[in-house]
């Protein structure tokens, strides 16, 4: 797909996530639905918590990014990654303010089994969907860029795989609507159309001023992880 098919593939899913707010009747039929899948409050709470932006900072970054250099795929480095998903999660929290959509746990309080604690409002878009899908979807693009051998499609079927298991953890536990696990996906979706751009590619991949402000929020996360109360649902 080219980047301006993604980019159009982002704002149509975009508007898609947005119409379908005002279908509540079916968007809450869709929470009680996957909420069914709520087994265990300890397993999803670790698997949501994947989304989180400390952990996926400190965490996910540098092993993608490590795993990048060991595989026969393209190297990606980390700022390929904390860039892109750091201007998604402004997008985000703007978003959230603009819309302030109450969250499922709120409305269907007693309709399902939620995982506490869960926030009234800022239900669109999902802050840590966007998280896990800018960096294991913006990972994927740069990685697998033009390779196409049977094991970089295991590589590539396996992270989606799991990118997919913890944005649709939001809608399980429910912190969020499946519309806005959508949002987020669009968001994401123009982003790696944006970032593809050959030049805009090689600013943040060649600045020494990003590599090293990327390096200071790893830092910064396993600081907020070993000594700060880091995880929540919000």
């Amino acid at each position: 797909m080219s980047k301006l098919h993604t980019f159009i593939a982002g704002i149509l899913i975009f508007c898609v996530s947005l119409a379908l707010k005002l279908f509540t009747d079916l968007e809450s039929k869709i929470v009680i639905f996957f909420n069914q899948f709520f087994f265990d409050s300890t397993f999803f709470s670790l698997l949501t918590e994947m989304g989180n932006g400390f952990f996926a900072t400190a965490i996910l970054v540098p092993c993608l990014s490590l795993l990048s250099s060991k595989l026969k795929i393209n190297y990606v480095p980390v700022q390929l990654m904390i860039i892109p998903a750091l201007c998604i999660g402004l997008d985000v929290q703007f978003l959230k303010y603009i819309f302030s959509f109450e969250r499922p746990a709120s409305i269907l309080t007693d309709e399902i089994i939620f995982l506490e604690p869960i926030f009234i409002a800022g239900s669109f878009p999902s802050g840590h969907a966007a998280t896990i899908l800018s960096v294991i979807l913006i990972w994927l693009s740069f990685a697998l860029k033009d390779l196409k051998t049977k094991e970089q499609k295991t590589i590539f079927s396996f992270f989606i795989f799991i990118a997919l298991s913890v944005a649709l953890t939001r809608v399980i536990i429910g912190a969020h609507w499946f519309s806005d696990i959508l949002g987020s996906l669009a968001l994401v979706l123009m982003a790696i159309a944006i970032f593809n751009i050959n030049f805009v590619k090689a600013f943040v991949e060649n600045s020494i001023f990003l590599k090293y402000f990327s390096f200071m929020l790893i830092g910064l996360s396993w600081i907020g992880i070993l000594f700060f109360d880091i995880s929540d649902y919000l």
